[in-house]
Order: C-alpha cells, then structure tokens, then sequence
C-alpha cells in the first residue's frame, strides 16, 4: 500500500510539474510574428499524460486544467474545461493504439486532436460571445505540429526518471 502511494505521490508531483511548466510557456509574453505559431503547450502536456497513464488522467483532469486556464484568461466558465475533457477522452480512448504508433505517426493524430479540440472551443466561444473563427486561429497547429516530438521526448524522460510505470486504460 505505501509504495502505491509513494507511486501516486510522484505521479501528481511530475504532472504538477509538467503542467506548471506548460502554464508559465502558455502565458508567457510573445512578439506578435510568433504569436499565432505558438503551441497550445497544455494540450500537448496533458494529451502526453493522459496517453502514458490513461488510468490516471482522465475526463475529470482535463476539466480541471482547463478550468484553471479559464480563471487564469478569465474566460467563459466551461468552455476550456470541456474542450480539455473531450480532448482527454479521446486521447484515453486511443492511447494504445497511439503508443503503437511512431512519434512521427502519432504527431499527425495528436495534431488532428488539438484541431478537435480547438474546434470545440471556437465553437462554444462563438456561441458564447462574439468570437470568430479566423485562419490565424488555427495557425498554431503548425506549432503543435512541430513541438509534439520534443515535448513528447522531454516528458518520456521525466516519466523516467521519476520511475512511473504506463499504464493501461
């Protein structure tokens, strides 16, 4: 029993960690000409972790993270919360299959996953006030696009490190 604590103990300590670390480069002041090219580092920590240990992460996480996003932005209540919780979902839902694939295989789906997940988004804001979808939205896939292999590298050797085993959805 103490080393499934000692386990989950570490577990919520690295992905504080990780997604702490995606906090600070999500609110991080950018110069206009790479602003739109910067990745949604949130989404990609948490689709990494909801993919290494679907056990763990799930739904309920990724609502949280995205409420804590939403009071950070002060956005409508919701929105990010729910659009984290599909995006979580889906990843949960396919994590074996994506763990058999390639980095560079899974970079393609994880990237249509945050699309998703943006749509979802764009959506409910739109709904919600007066928010359009403009092609500037989506530039930033071309950002998740080319950070998902590093991001995806650098957590693995954290999760290393710190001895969490994956897990099984």
């Amino acid at each position: 029993m103490s080393n499934q604590n000692t386990t989950l103990f570490k577990l919520v300590w690295v992905i504080s960690l990780s997604s702490f670390l995606a906090l600070i480069l999500t609110i991080l002041p950018l110069p206009q000409s790479i602003f739109y090219f910067w990745p949604d580092w949130m989404a990609l920590v948490v689709i990494y972790w909801s993919l290494s240990v679907p056990d763990r992460v799930g739904p309920w996480v990724g609502f949280a993270i995205g409420t804590v996003l939403e009071v950070l932005f002060v956005r409508n209540f919701g929105v990010l919360g729910f659009s984290m919780a599909v995006l979580v979902f889906t990843t949960n839902r396919a994590s074996l299959q994506l763990r058999a694939l390639s980095v560079w295989q899974q970079t393609v789906l994880i990237c249509l996953f945050i699309a998703v997940y943006k749509l979802i988004t764009g959506w409910l804001y739109g709904l919600s006030s007066d928010f359009t979808i403009s092609t500037q939205y989506w530039y930033s896939l071309v950002g998740d696009l080319i950070f998902w292999p590093f991001v995806f590298i650098l957590l693995q050797e954290l999760r290393r490190i710190s001895r969490i085993q994956l897990g099984s959805p």
